[in-house]
């Protein structure tokens, strides 16, 4: 397990400390990671950190930083370790090496620099960056979590073959179709899905630790996610708020309900820490 403070490769990049003028050319511009400053104050008080999906990028997350800043909260976008590389042999390789226990300590030196920041932590995250913020919550680093299709279990498939596929490396065709623009890497890896089914299995266990206040919101027609999900939630998870939006499919931030998604998530955030 990477060490707090020792530098995570393949790296992470967030809105507090933006990648140099090298490696921006080295990502494509909708995987920049942002700030987002809070409209209507000198200096917020709060902040919120939003991590997006498997294969995604920080254009996922974006509208929800911009409905937290509209919320009197600061909020930065994160680029998960290897993702959002432009270049073809990058995505392969950067994607091919990242693991379950490096996209945890990411967050968490994320969350550290938020902490010496604020005084209050929010955290977002969508699907893997769902399952993510859950066991960040879990671990009580964060005041308040906000998901959307958090990825607490994968298809079945997937749930089968990962663990039995463990030992191989192997790149496939990602199968996850949208109707709107969404720019995200085109392929999985072996090694990556294992990294993901690790997160979705930590953080399922760690749900009944959370104590903090989460809004977690799902859609009963998501064909990545499987809605089952969010009976776990209910279960384990005392302090939970919960809302369907069925008209939209994986990606709730960017589909046709992403606007009020964003709104309620920004306004539960808001509430939580004291600006809403």
């Amino acid at each position: 397990m990477t060490a707090p403070g020792q530098t995570i490769n393949p790296p992470v990049f967030s809105g507090f400390d933006p990648p140099t003028a090298e490696r921006q050319s080295r990502l494509q511009k909708d995987a920049l990671p942002g700030f987002f400053s809070a409209q209507g104050t000198s200096r917020a008080k709060a902040v919120v950190v939003c991590l997006h999906g498997f294969t995604g990028m920080t254009y996922e997350t974006e509208p929800v930083a911009a409905a937290c800043a509209q919320r009197e909260m600061d909020a930065v976008t994160v680029l998960l370790p290897g993702h959002g590389y432009a270049a073809r042999p990058d995505q392969l390789r950067q994607f091919s090496r990242i693991t379950g226990d490096g996209l945890l300590q990411a967050t968490r030196q994320v969350l550290a620099e938020a902490r010496q920041r604020y005084e209050r932590v929010g955290i977002f995250g969508q699907s893997m960056g769902g399952a993510i913020a859950l066991q960040m919550a879990a671990e009580q680093r964060v005041d308040v979590c906000a998901v959307t299709a958090p990825a607490l279990r994968l298809p079945t498939n997937a749930e089968i073959l990962i663990p039995l596929l463990s030992w191989a490396s192997f790149s496939l065709p990602s199968n996850l179709q949208q109707d709107f623009y969404l720019p995200c890497y085109d392929f999985y890896h072996s090694r990556a899905l294992r990294a993901l089914w690790q997160v979705s299995c930590r953080a399922r266990r760690g749900l009944a630790k959370i104590a903090c206040p989460v809004y977690a919101v799902h859609s009963h027609n998501d064909t990545t996610i499987p809605p089952v999900v969010m009976d776990w939630l209910q279960r384990d998870v005392q302090n939970l708020t919960y809302a369907w939006f069925d008209d939209s499919n994986h990606v709730l931030t960017r589909d046709v309900d992403g606007d009020e998604v964003c709104r309620q998530v920004a306004a539960f955030l808001g509430k939580m820490v004291g600006t809403g």
